[in-house]
């Protein structure tokens, strides 16, 4: 067990299935690196179209509500960018294209960071959404070695895109997570940013004070008042 500090400068990149994943998971130290000078995007694999329980609601206006409730969140953190790969909710696949696609923002934005799903031990387990252990396995895999190596997706480098070498990557929602960062200064602003996806929050006030909870119960492991854990990963 450690305790670390949020990435304090530089590009950091996250990517996740749905929005709200990383407010979920990752946002307090987000915005704790935002504050220590780091720029951060996102990258969205889905829109989440099919988070709704109202039967009235169409997938297209689901995920275009969705959206617009990302962009708040994002803005909230402080987040430099967010874009929507459109992929479907609830079967993304581990393809070529898609890793196609992660390599290609990865040496577009460039980051020195990237956050991603674990999904070698996802949290929960056993029944960990799908779409994030088949986003979290194609994150690593454009990481390392695609996004790196001139030789893959040669098209992007003809088109103008450098290789890219990612230093370190923290993944969240694990369940072997043994790094933790305090997110005391840091989670108001997760909790905020949480509740700008009105349509996923029934009772703002119950999940403000289960967020809170959980969030004590995760530091409580390392001593601390309010925690994110992580498994973190240094690459060559």
């Amino acid at each position: 067990m450690q305790v670390l500090q949020a990435p304090k400068a530089g590009s950091i990149m996250a990517i996740a299935a749905h929005p709200d994943d990383i407010e979920s998971w990752c946002a307090g130290t987000l915005a704790q690196a935002i504050d220590q000078g780091a720029t951060v995007r996102l990258l969205l694999v889905t829109s989440g179209e099919h988070g709704s329980s109202d039967r009235a609601m169409q997938a297209h206006k689901v995920a275009a509500q969705r959206e617009k409730e990302a962009q708040k969140a994002a803005t909230i953190l402080g987040l430099a960018d967010v874009v929507f790969l459109h992929y479907p909710d609830g079967d993304v696949e581990d393809t070529h294209t898609l890793r196609a696609s992660l390599v290609e923002w990865v040496r577009r934005w460039q980051p020195s960071a990237l956050f991603t799903h674990d999904p070698e031990h996802p949290y929960p387990a056993y029944l960990c959404h799908r779409d994030h252990r088949i986003v979290g396995r194609a994150a690593l895999d454009a990481v390392y070695p695609l996004a790196r190596d001139h030789l893959a997706f040669v098209e992007q480098i003809q088109s103008g895109l450098s290789p890219h070498r990612v230093s370190e990557v923290w993944l969240f929602a694990s369940n072997t997570a043994e790094s933790y960062v305090d997110i005391t200064a840091g989670f108001e602003r997760k909790l905020a940013a949480r509740l700008a996806h009105v349509s996923q929050t029934p009772d703002p006030v119950a999940l403000a004070m289960g967020w809170r909870a959980r969030s004590a119960a995760i530091g409580k492991c390392a001593n601390l008042e309010l925690a994110e854990a992580f498994t973190r990963l240094e690459l060559d």
